[in-house]
């Protein structure tokens, strides 16, 4: 009988649905010429519920490896390196893939953002005071990215460039 109810409930909703089409600029429930599909499905409502858990990659103290495990690193006695948050009704495989994507996925972003906003190496024809401004600026822009939150990944790579910046500045005299 449950089965028969969400059944109904199901085609009663994607019955409802209504396609959503993207036409250049603007967006319309008709398509046009060369017109893409725009997926309209509603996100999900709340990613920390009961469909997901969060996974751990520690670093033992005796050890260089890192280890993703399913519990808290504290209970092991090891260093938290970073968290994830992955769906619960997967198995342990797919929960580290999906993880360790993501963490590659946070790399890139973060090499790229810091490639695009800062050149690491400074040029030898600026001035030390042009050069400590523009230092100066990316470490207040990094502590506005800090204020602002984020994954656990992205608040450790903050915390890096930021030292990297200071020491930067230290070795310029600024």
């Amino acid at each position: 009988m449950r089965f028969l109810m969400a059944l109904g409930l199901l085609l009663a909703g994607s019955a409802g649905a209504q396609e959503v089409y993207r036409c250049g600029n603007s967006y319309s429930s008709e398509p046009c010429k060369n017109a893409k599909t725009i997926d309209v499905t509603p996100a999900v409502s709340n990613p920390d519920g009961p469909l997901t858990q969060l996974i751990y990659l520690c670093k033992r103290p005796d050890k260089t490896e890192l280890w993703w495990i399913d519990r808290p690193c504290s209970r092991e006695r090891w260093n938290l390196v970073e968290s994830a948050r992955v769906p619960s009704n997967v198995d342990w495989n797919t929960q580290l893939a999906i993880a360790k994507r993501k963490r590659a996925s946070n790399a890139r972003q973060a090499s790229e953002s810091s490639n695009r906003n800062y050149s690491a190496a400074p040029s030898l024809s600026r001035s030390n005071e042009s050069l400590c401004d523009e230092i100066n600026q990316r470490v207040e822009s990094l502590d506005s990215a800090a204020r602002g939150g984020g994954s656990a990944c992205k608040m450790e790579w903050t915390r890096e460039e930021r030292q990297s910046a200071r020491d930067q500045q230290f070795r310029a005299g600024c």
